[in-house]
């Protein structure tokens, strides 16, 4: 079906910088064009629910997949669907609203790829796996500044919330197209990444042509990453010079939309704005 809309799929756990990647694909591709959907909105129970039930928000049994995977196979079909909503900040089901797909549907939660959802609904895939260390300072943060929880409850509840991400969540690693993962650098964050599978048809090592960037940014092929996947694995250093790498990535982008070439997305960071240009550039390279 030519006028199917492109989809983009992000996997990673609550807290791990899918809501950030998406702003940021959203304003480079312009917010008109872009639907984006929540796949937490699909969470059964409220969080006193769940506690009761000794289910942490990982847990496939705690989302409605079912739903979830039928809503993502009729946006796929242009259709419009009753998606549901979740509060975060109170915890609890806030019945639903309608959503029509545009050009873009990108789709982001912790179990984006789990049965029934097959990857093949999918253009392209993300799999976002911040570095431990990192990924537990940003989800403290998130959760105790947005979601109504006290440090202690966090930090109480992160050996069941590990458990269940390297049960359920890890496992989903493997189907992505690109593995994306941000490292903690004395001034900034670094960024590794691994394409694989659809975003091996890209040449990024083509695309990356500016010569200044080259301390900034390496690019390697494998037999095999971590995942035993063939893969072009991408090395990125918070440089102002790896702007000039997105910047190019940027050319090959719609016009409409766009910020101005040059001008920094927010936040303020290099590698950030590299991945989420990458990303873009992909996905419609995928679609030719």
């Amino acid at each position: 079906m030519p006028d199917q809309p492109l989809m983009l799929g992000l996997i990673g756990a609550s807290g791990s910088g899918k809501t950030t990647l998406t702003r940021g694909i959203i304003r480079l591709l312009g917010a008109q064009g872009v639907t984006p959907i929540s796949l937490d909105d699909y969470l059964r129970y409220s969080r006193a629910e769940r506690a009761a039930l000794g289910l942490t928000d990982a847990d496939p049994a705690a989302t409605d997949l079912e739903r979830m995977a039928a809503d993502l196979a009729a946006l796929r079909s242009c259709q419009t669907i009753d998606k549901p909503v979740y509060d975060h900040v109170a915890g609890v089901p806030r019945g639903s609203e309608r959503v029509a797909p545009t050009g873009l549907v990108i789709a982001y939660g912790p179990l984006t790829l789990t049965p029934p959802v097959q990857a093949e609904l999918f253009d392209l895939t993300v799999y976002l796996d911040p570095a431990p260390e990192l990924y537990r300072r940003w989800r403290e943060e998130r959760d105790v500044k947005q979601r109504g929880y006290t440090l202690e409850q966090v930090r109480m509840a992160w050996p069941a919330r590990e458990r269940d991400i390297q049960r359920y969540i890890a496992p989903q690693r493997p189907l992505a197209d690109v593995v994306l993962r941000f490292v903690p650098a004395t001034d900034g964050l670094d960024l590794q990444m691994s394409l694989r599978r659809r975003a091996l048809t890209f040449d990024l090592a083509s695309a990356a042509q500016p010569a200044e960037a080259a301390a900034a940014i390496q690019i390697r092929p494998v037999p095999a990453d971590e995942d035993r996947l063939p893969a072009v694995l991408v090395s990125a250093k918070n440089d102002p010079a790896l702007q000039q790498v997105s910047d190019a990535l940027r050319k090959r982008l719609p016009v409409r939309g766009q910020v101005v070439t040059g001008e920094e997305l927010a936040p303020a960071n290099a590698t950030l704005t590299f991945a989420q240009t990458l990303i873009a550039t992909l996905l419609l390279h995928g679609r030719g």
